[in-house]
Order: structure tokens, then sequence, then C-alpha cells
């Protein structure tokens, strides 16, 4: 098989690593610290920080938007009640969830900011936190005995 760089978001069937998921959750962190220390800053000035910049192309890495996923019905209600639809959620869901909302910051064109506003209702913080702790969000691979 050729080797080389590809430039297509994976598929919901791609498996996502931990050091994904790790790289996602750091990246995070970092966009959910930086709005705190400037929460008033203008939409134009967001678009423009580092973090905001380094967490958009981190999620599109760490395997979250997905070429063969729509965007989830309930996206908005999602981000209004987020600790109701989150707290518990599968993998699958959360990833789902990160996809709509990448893509919806893609579609709003500059005039808002999804990922933001998640950040504001705490719903990106409750994604960070279940992807960092829920040990049930993790694949049990199966123990095979190597034969020698």
């Amino acid at each position: 098989m050729k080797q080389g760089i590809v430039d297509r978001p994976f598929s919901r069937r791609s498996d996502v690593h931990a050091c994904q998921v790790e790289l996602f959750v750091l990246l995070a962190r970092e966009l959910i610290d930086a709005y705190r220390r400037r929460p008033d800053s203008s939409l134009a000035d967001w678009f423009e920080i580092p973090e905001y910049q380094r967490f958009v192309i981190g999620a599109y890495a760490a395997g979250f938007v997905c070429t063969d996923l729509e965007a989830m019905n309930n996206f908005e209600e999602m981000g209004s009640r987020p600790r109701d639809h989150l707290s518990g959620a599968s993998f699958s869901k959360l990833r789902h969830y990160v996809h709509t909302l990448l893509r919806a910051e893609r579609w709003a064109d500059g005039y808002a900011s999804t990922i933001r506003e998640a950040i504001v209702s705490g719903a990106l913080g409750i994604v960070v936190d279940r992807l960092d702790s829920d040990d049930s969000l993790k694949q049990q691979e199966e123990l095979v005995d190597e034969v020698v």
C-alpha cells in the first residue's frame, strides 16, 4: 500500500486512537482556558486566537470530523441542555456532537461561533471531561495469547 499525506476527514467507522483523544482534550482545554481569560473578546478577535485555530485543526486531525456523518438533528437542544444529553452519551454520540459543532462553526462563516457557544453553555467542557476520565468510552480490546 502506498503511503502519503491525504487531505480528507476520517470516516465514522475509523477508530479514534487514545493519543488522538488526548490531543483533542488538550486542545479543547487550552481553548476553554483562553475563552475564560478573554470572555468579552469580539467575535473577530476570537477567530484569531491561536488556541482557537489549533483546536479546529486538532479536532479534524483527531478524527472527530467525519466525511460520512450528517449534522445531529437535536444539536441545538443538546447545546441548551448539555448535562441532560452529553453526561451519559456514548463515544459515537460525543463524536457526532463534536462533528456537528465543527461543521456548524464552518457553516456560520464567521457570523457566529458555535464553538464559543458550546464553551459558554458548558457543553464542550462536559465532552472533554467525559473523554478524559470516562473509561466506559474506551473499547475493550480482547487479549489474545501470542503463539510462538
